[in-house]
């Protein structure tokens, strides 16, 4: 029998897979949890779930880890969307073995859980219900679990032999119920009444009424007062369906019980026609009398009935099913406009989503072509005769007006990222000097201190003195374009296109060495130009203050 319990709880793990509670079909019964890759007899610490009892409800168990189940509880019948009560027993445990119970399919949003209460346990050896402390119980929100809300709490077993029960809350099962009620019946209490109102699925539905002796009849007349007449709904249906409308004894029987073992049909029809007569006697304060004999008045009350096509039931019912009706057409309006306003919206961000997507593509491949014009004018540039001229006399040199535009428009544009190019390809040291290329040489020493400087503007500012130096800096701006801030401003030549790559290589392998995001390296690198530009500043204004230095002690003297 263990190794046929074995065998249906790892074929249970391979089924729960799936990781979906609608394959629970009833209650574990002695269920074994055993690990996914152990084979053998269980042993001791392979927890046994039951659920299989009176007011049980266990569906599924998952072995996640040594000391992790998630458990499934089955919904409520007939209701597959409420899953809240649990209450099952775990057996075969270990002294001092730590677990964690994962309840993964609740239904409810709002919990007492997360105002301090705690599940129910018990055990064989202590059989008085406890709670869990309240600092091992969570209860949260899991996306692993279809987004269900989860009550998951720890518990330490503390005595091999024992059986340890939890559950929701304190049981109350419907056999401890009928236990109640008998006792209270056999004490043969005047202000307490017992009826059979019905039978569901075998058991009995009691009607208890509690109140004094004297007030039975008048609670039975006021009942009838507030009965209306409702269209479109036959007695005879009424009968059939069980509709309850008076509390007295011979209705309860001819409407609840059925008729079966022999009994005469003419039986059933005496005890509707004294049911009936004893409603008209209520409802209308006739007397017996004024009928010649109950079949009349029977015979009577049911042309009446069968001509309107009515029926009788209590008033306080109809408007409370009214009220829910309207509720429920005002919900479904509202439901209705919220679709309408969804898919509204959704068609909308679709439209978007496929507009941004060709933006998307459209820039990418005006990027890459940028890039390619990029490297193809910088190797022009660089092979021409006007590199060897910048490196004899840099300063001295006006650019022409076609060279010019092109240096502007090469100066300006702050999307250039550099090639990826090998690291013992671009920096060779040869004589104490590092070659950052296109001809460019820059002292080790410098170098190896420009490489340790903190912050991409230092690192920016000193690279580009190490490249021009100050006296052709103070000459020289970026762009070429004089500033805006002055009318009478005289443009300056622009810096040299394959330096300003230059830098901006060097930059990007310092930044590549820090991130990966595209983004975050090409912000960065828009920033080069605004460096320099500032570099340029301060040695101008660190050339006018030398000036004014020099002015106030030729003054002085």
């Amino acid at each position: 029998m263990t190794t046929n319990m074995a065998e249906k709880s790892r074929t249970a793990e391979t089924g729960g897979a799936i990781g979906s509670d609608d394959i629970i079909a009833g209650n574990v019964s002695k269920y074994i949890v055993l690990p996914a890759a152990y084979s053998g007899q269980p042993k001791k610490g392979h927890l046994v779930f039951d659920a299989c009892f009176e007011s049980g409800n266990l569906g599924r168990v998952d072995h996640i880890t040594e000391f992790e189940y998630d458990l499934f509880i089955r919904p409520d019948t007939c209701n597959p969307r409420f899953r809240v009560w649990f209450n099952f027993t775990v057996e075969n445990v270990k002294e001092s073995q730590r677990v964690i119970f994962n309840v993964v399919n609740f239904s409810k949003t709002k919990s007492l859980y997360r105002d301090g209460m705690a599940p129910m346990v018990k055990s064989t050896s202590r059989p008085k219900w406890q709670r869990i402390p309240s600092k091992n119980v969570y209860y949260y929100r899991c996306p692993d679990h279809r987004k269900n809300y989860v009550m998951s709490f720890a518990f330490c077993f503390d005595r091999e032999d024992d059986t340890y029960q939890f559950a929701y809350c304190y049981p109350y099962t419907y056999t401890r119920l009928q236990h109640y009620l008998d006792n209270l019946q056999r004490r043969n209490m005047d202000y307490f009444c017992r009826e059979l109102l019905g039978l569901s699925v075998k058991r009995r539905l009691d009607l208890l009424t509690i109140t004094s002796p004297e007030d039975k009849t008048d609670l039975e007349n006021s009942v009838m007062q507030k009965k209306i007449k409702i269209p479109k709904l036959s007695l005879n249906h009424i009968e059939e369906a069980g509709e309850v409308t008076d509390y007295g004894e011979e209705d309860v029987e001819l409407r609840h019980s059925k008729r079966q073992d022999g009994r005469k049909q003419s039986e059933g029809t005496h005890k509707s026609i004294e049911a009936v007569v004893a409603r008209l006697e209520k409802q209308n304060g006739m007397s017996l009398s004024n009928t010649s004999s109950p079949e009349e008045a029977f015979m009577e009350t049911t042309e009446g009935m069968n001509n309107m096509d009515d029926a009788v039931v209590p008033r306080i019912l109809y408007e409370e099913l009214l009220r829910s009706y309207q509720q429920q057409q005002e919900e479904m309006r509202h439901i209705q406009q919220e679709l309408e306003r969804t898919r509204r919206q959704l068609v909308q961000q679709a439209k978007k989503l496929k507009e941004y997507g060709a933006l998307v593509s459209e820039m990418k491949e005006l990027r890459d072509l940028n890039r390619r014009l990029q490297d193809v004018l910088l190797l022009r540039l660089g092979s021409g005769p006007a590199i060897e001229v910048e490196k004899v006399k840099p300063e001295s040199i006006e650019p022409e007006p076609e060279v010019q535009k092109t240096f502007n428009e090469e100066a300006n544009t702050s999307t250039y990222y550099p090639a990826p190019v090998p690291v013992m390809d671009k920096y060779i040291l040869e004589n104490g000097k590092v070659h950052l290329g296109s001809g460019i040489w820059v002292d080790e020493e410098k170098w190896h201190q420009l490489q340790v400087t903190q912050g991409d503007s230092k690192y920016t500012k000193n690279l580009a003195v190490m490249i021009w130096g100050t006296d052709v800096l103070k000459n020289r701006s970026v762009t070429g374009v004089a500033t805006k801030k002055k009318k009478d401003a005289v443009p300056k030549p622009p810096l040299s296109p394959h330096k300003l790559s230059i830098v901006r290589e060097c930059l990007y392998d310092r930044i590549a060495q820090e991130t990966v995001d595209e983004t975050e390296i090409a912000q960065r690198l828009s920033k080069v130009n605004k460096y320099i530009c500032e570099k340029i500043m301060d040695i101008n204004k660190s050339c006018k203050n030398e000036e004014r230095r020099e002015i106030a002690k030729y003054n002085l003297q």
